[in-house]
């Protein structure tokens, strides 16, 4: 790692206004900074470990709900900063606490103080119309009438649905309830899955198959790259089409039996992975055509029972249509994780879970392209179609990590990938 960064303020403020500042005689050194976002998860998250050589985090009784200012300065960067208005990452947890004669070592865990309120909040309210619509509202309403939502004032990324849907909350807790959402939200006619995540940025609502068609930056792994900050310090490749495990959940061909409580009827729907819209470009080459048969059967019970009063039965057969379709939503999903990457890089914080990322590995010398990135890596190729690795192209950003200590810093990305439609 570079020497590329320094640490200008890391300071606790709790609720009366009173705060702690980790500075370097508090510290005998920097903190070690591991930032964490994902396209999974609703709540970024961020450690700090640090050495308390006067045991102020036992002496003043840190032991959570304060929150954090910080700021790192980066060459050729933006800073790197948390701040407690904007950002609100609230002290979850003191843990790993260990003491060596006069000096205390600690890891500080922090999430966003949304997450926090999450687990105070039930969703118990009837909701009917646009999803994205509905997903704005749990997060964001604050209406004294009803403050069922989180009431976050960070900004909100979506792409619109176009369907329109009705459902009780049944006390489940707002991310839950946004999540449980995503699989039944479409973006186009053709198109199911959203995915709702939290960046630096703010809350993300996000349709898959938008999010792929977003433009990539390039990152290379060559010592010929003019700029230091495109390029790849570190690869490896994931093998993460494991065959059996695909055929138990389903990705290929899945049943799933829709049951009518209201009606004491049931339906069945069978989604194969051919059906996908666009056509798959490197279809399953399976034996005894393993893909087509149904390998996971599913029970879903249809709740039109959320549907409106007076609703027509064509609203009834719409909302059939819909739980359908999210067999579809299922497998899209699957497909979407069908290989990954890990990559290291030097630190970006300009960078964002679920933003595309094109990276380029050269073939070694004498080599054909495959297995993993590491060993047909030549750093001194040049680039062209006919030298870059198989793996070569564009990824996804699933996981993102900051890792700051001492006077340097990295990004480490896991990025994700469709082999199937790609």
């Amino acid at each position: 790692m570079e020497s590329r960064c320094r640490f200008t303020k890391c300071m606790l403020i709790a609720k009366d206004g009173s705060s702690l500042d980790f500075d370097t005689d508090l510290l005998g050194g920097n903190p070690i900074v591991d930032y964490f976002e994902s396209v999974m998860s609703p709540s970024v998250s961020m450690t700090i470990t640090i050495i308390d050589v006067d045991q102020l985090i036992s002496r003043k009784g840190i032991t959570g709900g304060e929150s954090l200012d910080l700021t790192v300065k980066i060459n050729g960067f933006a800073d790197f900063k948390i701040t407690s208005k904007k950002h609100k990452l609230i002290l979850n947890s003191v843990r790993d606490v260990s003491t060596e004669t006069n000096k205390q070592i600690a890891t500080l865990e922090f999430v966003s103080e949304e997450s926090l309120v999450n687990e105070t909040k039930r969703v118990n309210k009837k909701f009917t119309g646009n999803v994205t619509q509905i997903v704005k509202q749990l997060l964001t309403n604050d209406r004294s009438s009803d403050k069922k939502g989180i009431q976050t004032k960070k900004k909100f990324k979506s792409d619109n649905a176009v369907n329109k849907y009705s459902f009780v909350g049944n006390l489940k807790r707002p991310f839950d309830t946004i999540q449980w959402l995503c699989p039944k939200t479409q973006s186009s006619n053709q198109n199911f899955g959203f995915l709702f995540y939290e960046t630096l940025d703010g809350y993300n609502f996000r349709s898959i198959e938008k999010l792929l068609k977003e433009k990539a930056t390039i990152y290379n792994r060559t010592d010929r790259v003019t700029e230091e900050v495109n390029r790849i310090l570190q690869n490896s490749l994931n093998e993460s089409n494991d065959v059996g495990m695909n055929l138990r959940m389903g990705m290929y061909s899945n049943k799933t039996i829709y049951i009518d409580l209201e009606n004491e009827t049931y339906q069945e729907e069978t989604f194969k992975i051919d059906e996908l819209k666009p056509p798959l470009k490197k279809p399953p080459t399976l034996p005894e055509k393993l893909h087509e048969k149904e390998t996971r059967l599913m029970f879903r019970i249809l709740d039109q029972g959320a549907l409106q009063k007076g609703s027509t039965k064509k609203d009834v057969e719409k909302r059939n249509e819909l739980a359908v379709y999210q067999n579809k939503s299922y497998i899209r999903n699957n497909l979407l994780f069908s290989q990954s990457l890990n990559i290291s890089i030097p630190i970006n914080p300009d960078l964002r879970a679920g933003q595309m990322i094109e990276i380029r590995l050269p073939l070694k010398k004498g080599s054909s392209a495959g297995g993993n990135g590491q060993e047909n890596i030549n750093p001194t190729s040049d680039f062209g179609k006919e030298t870059e690795n198989d793996i070569s192209g564009k990824y996804l950003i699933s996981e993102l990590r900051h890792l700051i200590g001492g006077r340097s810093a990295e990004t480490q990305l896991e990025l994700i990938r469709d082999v199937f439609t790609a």
